[in-house]
């Protein structure tokens, strides 16, 4: 596999990507922010434990067997989370940006993922319990319709993964500040396909009491 490192001065980021095969049926690549400040945690909240993996592994797994590729997008110096992710097939964005919030480092991973991709699948690295099924049918039905957008809609309301083709990458490459997704689904309307999924979206570990509720469903200690 040859690996080459390419920078995004627009955005303030730089990613390692590769030239390796893809799904003929339309290539995805996972994007997943990793880039929050953790000021509710108290800490770095990607790096906490959960029984013998930290969080962002937990998320990472979730994501890579179902994608042709994961972008990760970092803040500059993020040698924990290398070292937590450690031997997975990930790249990483360093985004100098990324205090100005997840819109920017959205926009970081979008463009660096342009290159390999036909769509990209957005997750957060801070949702351990993201379920590898919904990434995959998600993945499964953007490859199926073709539409602009597929999201996982479970009983709670519209959570992670959201899968967007490469028609949505300029409107997506424009976000700044805390802009999610939200305004391009809106804009998109009816032509976003849901896939419907049972049980509650993955919760965020935003604080330790989170944390503690994802070590009880996953039944290991935090």
């Amino acid at each position: 596999m040859r690996v080459g490192l390419t920078r995004f001065a627009a955005s303030g980021a730089r990613c390692w990507i590769s030239s390796e095969a893809h799904d003929p049926r339309g290539s995805v690549t996972g994007v997943m922010v990793a880039a929050g400040a953790s000021r509710r945690f108290g800490g770095n909240k990607l790096l906490a434990m959960l029984g013998t993996a930290p969080v962002i592994r937990w998320s990472a797994e979730a994501v890579l067997t179902h994608v042709d590729a994961l972008v990760v997008v970092v803040p500059p110096g993020a040698d924990g989370l290398g070292k937590a992710l450690e031997a997975l097939p990930c790249r990483f964005v360093e985004h100098a940006g990324h205090a100005r919030g997840m819109g920017s480092s959205i926009a970081a991973g979008v463009a660096s993922a342009g290159a390999l991709s036909d769509a990209v699948c957005l997750t957060l690295a801070d949702e351990p319990l993201l379920r590898g099924e919904v990434v995959s049918r998600c993945v499964a039905e953007w490859r199926r319709t073709g539409a602009p957008a597929v999201r996982a809609v479970y009983d709670n309301g519209p959570g992670h993964p959201v899968v967007f083709g490469r028609e949505c990458y300029a409107a997506l490459a424009r976000f700044d500040g805390d802009t999610g997704a939200r305004s391009v689904l809106e804009a998109l309307g009816d032509a976003v396909v849901t896939v419907q999924v049972p049980g509650a979206a993955p919760v965020d570990v935003d604080t330790p009491e989170a944390l503690a509720v994802a070590a009880r469903f996953l039944n290991v200690g935090p």
